[in-house]
């Protein structure tokens, strides 16, 4: 095979009739042609750039030949019938959602073996069973004919009194913080460092100048000031009827009623509960079981008129007989504005005191059940 590559004019000719003509024109320009046994050496780029431009006519003749066969298929398509057309689509979406889930299944990503959304499905599997709970009495209380008994429960939430305690990483952060600044900080003037104090005393280079909360304390010892300790004695003691304990959380009233003054006739713990009357709303509800339960001496204030949850709670067997299918409480939060006093009232409250979260569900537990405590848990 005698194989010829004419340049001209800047031009690479591998096309065998373009290269005829180049040829020819060049033969009358006075231009010699060199023959391929003595001038022209085969490269392996001049082949490869052969084979790429067949490859190309290849892939316009393949083209081709698939806008024909679209056109075909759509044809044979309009011949289909109407389920033949849907299960054709149904089984192209199949195909479509199966590639994207193999392509991110293929995909590596940092977290692919730690666990995700642990806590976020812990409380799914709670709230979606007594949701769906909730809507089976609901319809079966209609089927009966019979009225739900309207409670309201007033949560009393006392904030935090101081800042919570610094976690271990925390620590650590700030320490390893701490290191890096004084090896590689920048340093900094003493006048600007001083900026606080007066400007004798910068001037004067007094080193008085509070950098973190450890030096802060220091120079209030020396002031005089005595720090009050993080836990009280009650924390120590156990005492739970004072409003001095547990300062770093939150704490909720809770009451055990008596029995003549209970709204559902059990001595548990819980939060101040009365029914609601036909002429009052869930609010002014939640004010009137605080006043009856624990007097007037305690101020309060409601951040807002939507109640934090329901609960709802059929009847026994043994009680069946009563006009209402069960109980429906709404709790609504109330927040302390001053601590005030409690009344203690025998024939209204056995027992009270302020409880965190986890004692009021360690106590809810105990005397009914865990799924209660459960709810207890999630409401507070």
């Amino acid at each position: 095979i005698l194989v010829v590559i004419v340049k001209f004019e800047g031009l690479r000719v591998v096309d065998t009739q373009t290269m005829a003509t180049v040829m020819m024109s060049a033969s009358r320009k006075g231009i010699a042609l060199a023959t391929a046994s003595r001038r022209i050496s085969l490269s392996s780029s001049i082949l490869s750039e052969s084979v790429c431009f067949k490859q190309e006519q290849q892939q316009q003749q393949t083209l081709t030949i698939r806008e024909f066969g679209s056109s075909k298929d759509k044809k044979e398509e309009a011949t289909l019938s109407y389920d033949e057309r849907k299960a054709a689509a149904k089984e192209k979406r199949r195909q479509l959602h199966q590639t994207k889930v193999n392509r991110l299944n293929s995909l590596k990503t940092r977290r692919s073996n730690s666990p995700k959304d642990v806590q976020k499905t812990k409380f799914h599997s709670y709230f979606d069973t007594l949701r769906r709970r909730d809507e089976y009495l609901d319809r079966k209380a209609r089927r009966c004919g019979k009225p739900w008994k309207v409670l309201v429960s007033a949560v009393v939430e006392r904030l935090p009194v101081v800042t919570p305690d610094v976690p271990q990483w925390e620590e650590e952060y700030w320490e390893m913080k701490s290191m890096l600044m004084e090896n590689s900080g920048k340093e900094f003037p003493m006048e600007l460092a001083n900026a606080g104090l007066s400007a004798t005393s910068s001037m004067a280079g007094d080193t008085n100048a509070v950098y973190d909360r450890d030096d802060l304390l220091e120079q209030l010892k020396k002031q005089g000031f005595t720090p009050a300790p993080r836990e009280t004695e009650a924390d120590h003691t156990g005492q739970i009827q004072t409003l001095d304990r547990q300062l770093k959380t939150r704490v909720y009233l809770a009451i055990v009623p008596s029995s003549t003054s209970s709204s559902t006739n059990t001595q548990q713990w819980s939060f101040p509960t009365v029914q609601v009357n036909d002429d009052e709303t869930l609010l002014s509800a939640a004010k009137r079981s605080i006043t009856s339960s624990i007097g007037t001496k305690l101020e309060f204030w409601t951040p807002s008129n939507c109640p934090l949850g329901v609960q709802l709670t059929p009847y026994e067997e043994e009680e069946e007989d009563s006009e209402y299918f069960g109980t429906k409480t709404f709790f609504i939060k109330v927040q302390l504005d001053d601590e005030g006093t409690i009344e203690e009232n025998e024939n209204v409250v056995q027992d009270w005191g302020w409880l965190t979260r986890e004692e009021m569900t360690e106590k809810v537990a105990v005397e009914q059940g865990e799924e209660n405590s459960k709810f207890y848990h999630y409401l507070l």
